[in-house]
């Protein structure tokens, strides 16, 4: 009965429930989120480009796929997981790309959120997106590494959440604290990791300092960035073409 309770206690150390509800949770954010705005978003005259509705179907398969995974290693299905997994590597890099011909869309097309100067949400958008494929690329390659992988992804999916929050709460009722209130709901959900680790493991994973704080080092210099005589050539540039 020893070796049986000790195999039990390591599997569901190797498949905690929290990642899955993590995921959860975060799906309906997004999920929540955009259904918000979609409906308008087919109805809108003109129409919205169509590069954009690839995006939104590219992204929404990384809404499945953030469910689908951890639910994969919760039932133990590593196999098919790591199957999976493949496929969602290469699905991040088409969402990197989607991304920037997003936020250039939005921003040639004033599609810009009404709360967000254009250099803010260029350099926001763009900062999220480049965060969200290097913590991808990160837990790729420590795939082998169960305890780096999980929280290195889950990092990444934070780092992707503003347009979902943006969607879901009243941005235009906070007026100029419109980005603080975003950044501030998105580092709830980068810390839920770090806390739920002080909860069971009594130490923080040295995976959730690099994730946490790529993404806390982002949002620190977006403000920097957004004004910065680069980005504001570039926004220049793009209201130009």
């Amino acid at each position: 009965m020893t070796s049986i309770d000790a195999t039990a206690r390591a599997a569901s150390r190797t498949r905690p429930a929290f990642y899955l509800i993590l995921s959860l949770v975060m799906a309906a954010v997004i999920i929540g989120g955009f259904s918000r705005t979609v409906p308008d978003d087919f109805r809108a005259s003109p129409g919205l480009p169509s590069l954009l509705f690839i995006h939104g179907a590219i992204f929404s398969l990384w809404v499945v796929l953030l469910v689908v995974q951890p639910t994969l290693i919760f039932r133990g299905s590593i196999r098919l997981h790591r199957r999976l997994g493949m496929a969602g590597a290469v699905l991040a890099a088409a969402m990197v790309v989607m991304a920037l011909t997003a936020t250039y869309l939005s921003i040639h097309d004033n599609l810009v959120p009404s709360f967000f100067p254009p250099a803010i949400f260029l350099a926001m958008n763009t900062l999220g997106i480049l965060v969200f494929g290097g913590l991808v690329t990160a837990g790729v390659k420590l795939r082998r590494k169960a305890d780096w992988h999980r929280r290195l992804m889950i990092c990444a999916t934070v780092s992707i959440l503003g347009p979902g929050i943006g969607r879901l709460l009243p941005m235009d009722s906070f007026g100029r604290a419109a980005p603080m209130v975003m950044f501030g709901v998105i580092m709830l959900f980068a810390l839920a990791g770090p806390a739920y680790d002080l909860f069971t493991r009594r130490r923080v994973h040295a995976a959730y300092l690099w994730g946490v704080g790529v993404i806390m080092a982002s949002m620190l210099i977006t403000g920097p960035v957004a004004f910065s005589p680069p980005t504001q050539a570039l926004l220049a540039w793009i209201h130009s073409t």
